[in-house]
């Protein structure tokens, strides 16, 4: 079951929250598991994003999490996207274009595939905010090893981070 970091501090308070996250451990990235620890709760009560916690009801342990916020994203006209796909893009002055971020997505070490179900997820909830608010583009920052990975889902390559040695993807709904 999903739920949303916000009901989890109501129902849970913080102590619960961090009992719950203590027990978790992502599938490859120890940056994850210290933005859960030192970030997620500070972020979500900030209103910097919103995260959801994926949870095994039954054992009461977590089994991944995506989160999801509103970035600005400078896309250069020289970055490999065709000429069509920049134009849908509504960049304004400065090649900026606003952009649903999916700032996190990790499973648990324990699960495997499950990460195809967190990305179902939070591609869902970024459809449904699509649907009320509108924006199309929808980024993301990966590591070489995951650009595939994304590209399945519809992803393309936008340009390396100079700051992290990530990759921009983006994804047009």
């Amino acid at each position: 079951m999903i739920f949303n970091l916000s009901s989890l501090l109501d129902d849970l308070g913080e102590d619960g929250v961090t009992t719950l996250f203590s027990g978790y451990r992502a599938a490859k990235d120890s940056s994850v598991d210290e933005f859960l620890m030192d970030k997620a709760v500070m972020m979500e009560k900030k209103q910097e994003c919103r995260t959801y916690i994926a949870v095994d009801i039954e054992h009461g342990s977590m089994l991944g999490f995506f989160t999801l916020a509103m970035r600005c994203l400078k896309i250069p006209d020289e970055c490999g996207l065709s000429n069509s796909m920049l134009r849908k893009l509504n960049r304004s002055e400065g090649n900026v274009a606003q952009a649903f971020l999916l700032g996190q997505l990790s499973r648990s070490e324990s699960i495997k595939g499950f990460g195809m179900t967190l990305m179902d997820e939070a591609l869902t909830r970024i459809r449904e905010a699509n649907a009320i608010i509108g924006c199309r583009v929808v980024r993301l920052d990966c590591a070489d090893e995951l650009i595939g990975y994304y590209q399945e889902y519809g992803f393309h390559f936008v340009k390396k981070n100079p700051d992290k040695d990530l990759n921009q993807m983006i994804m047009l709904l």
